[in-house]
């Protein structure tokens, strides 16, 4: 289910909004798993030039650091999240907004989807399993950064609305890609996945 293109390109949007509480959305939690391939070191011996690499991996966990040190915060035991679908990034502990990190991700799904749905345009009851191309893209702009484009499966399921119209949403999304970024300023090529993974209630026909 690709949706438009967000860039927050204002880096002060990744403030701390400290104390404030999660409203009622479409809250993923997102678990990244890549692996970089960077080269660490340059060396002439004789008339051998040597060059060696090394294998990081960054999980969501590194991503965080990196966030904390970018806005001067602690997110020990925090979550990174998304919230309705790519509106907005979030580190969040429990309920509670740590900070808005929207500044710092692009989000881009590029094409068309390939899809399996059942979808009830009266109530809003749908169940929908496609495929489809993303790039999600991180800078700390403290030379960490990474942009990784790949296939997608999602699977999406909407209760009927109530007569409040709204509906509870679940959403997975596993994404596997590969691409290039940075770790303290040094090129590295990336390869992995990103999951997705959620649930809130959200006013009918939202997504």
């Amino acid at each position: 289910m690709p949706f438009k293109t967000l860039f927050v390109s204002n880096l002060l949007a990744a403030c701390l909004c400290a104390g404030s509480i999660a409203h009622a959305d479409l809250v993923q939690t997102i678990n990244i798993h890549l692996t970089a391939h960077v080269t660490t070191s340059n060396s002439t011996n004789g008339t051998t030039h040597i060059e060696k690499m090394k294998i990081v991996r960054i999980s969501t966990k590194e991503v965080l650091n990196m966030l904390a040190a970018a806005t001067s915060n602690d997110f020990k035991n925090a979550t990174l999240v998304t919230v309705n679908r790519g509106q907005a990034y979030q580190v969040r502990r429990g309920t509670n907004v740590l900070a808005d990190g929207s500044g710092f991700f692009t989000d881009d799904g590029f094409s068309q989807d390939v899809i399996d749905q059942n979808f009830d345009s009266s109530t809003g009851k749908d169940f929908y399993h496609g495929f489809w191309l993303r790039t999600l893209g991180f800078d700390d702009h403290r030379g960490n950064s990474f942009s990784v484009s790949g296939f997608v499966e999602e699977r999406l399921l909407g209760s009927s609305a109530d007569t409040q119209g709204m509906q509870v949403v679940s959403d997975l999304e596993n994404f596997s890609g590969s691409g290039t970024g940075t770790l303290n300023g040094d090129f590295v090529l990336l390869n992995g996945s990103i999951m997705l993974s959620g649930k809130g209630s959200v006013p009918k026909d939202t997504f």
